[in-house]
């Protein structure tokens, strides 16, 4: 009988995340993180924010290499506003 760690190879071996606030309307930031193993890890965007009410922020996530995360904040109405990015990035063994 098969059993999960067969099929990710045990199981999640680190979970790093954070919150990067950039002003827009366009903008990016390369966040420093701990060494992963890039071909077993993959980054989710886990929530879009601004402090200001009535503005449509949009924006992406990328895991560059093995220790640096590039967030990228973009703004589809309204004047310059700051945007918060939160990300998850999970290194499995």
């Amino acid at each position: 009988m098969s059993n999960l760690s067969e099929f990710i190879g045990g199981g999640i071996k680190s979970v790093q995340s954070g919150t990067t606030n950039l002003i827009a309307p366009n903008s990016s930031a390369n966040v420093t993180i701990n060494a992963v193993d890039t071909n077993k890890s993959f980054i989710t965007l886990n929530g879009i924010d601004t402090t200001n009410t009535g503005v449509l922020p949009c924006g992406s996530v990328q895991l560059l290499n093995s220790t640096t995360v590039q967030v990228v904040g973009r703004r589809t109405t309204g004047t310059s506003v700051t945007i918060i990015i939160s990300w998850t990035v999970v290194e499995y063994y």
